[in-house]
């Protein structure tokens, strides 16, 4: 009976055995994963950060782009007023030929 216990504990034993590598396997293979997601984490921050100059340099870039756009349609406003002008100190030349050619009564 004894021999018996002893065999069922040393079966129990290597049973208990098997288990502690089997756990031990996959506490290292989270550990692995643990750190296979912390690099990638890392890679993700530094693609954010990477995005976030993207992001900053484009708004930079689309800011002065309207302020030059800005800039250019005052500029138009300025050259059609200046055409209006022009237009009409022309038509008043014309005017003052026609006047001229005219002969009077």
């Amino acid at each position: 009976m004894l021999e018996q216990d002893l065999r069922t504990l040393n079966a129990r034993i290597d049973s208990l055995i098997q288990k502690i590598q089997a756990v031990g396997a996959e506490n290292a293979r989270l550990r692995a994963a643990a750190g296979e997601v912390q690099n990638l984490r890392n890679a993700a921050a530094g693609e954010v950060q990477s995005l976030r100059a993207k992001v900053e340099a484009l708004t930079a870039e689309n800011n002065s782009l309207r302020a030059k756009e800005t800039a250019l349609a005052g500029e138009r406003d300025e050259l059609s007023r200046k055409n209006d002008l022009a237009r009409a100190r022309v038509e008043a030349i014309i005017l003052r030929l026609k006047a001229l050619e005219t002969p009077e009564a």
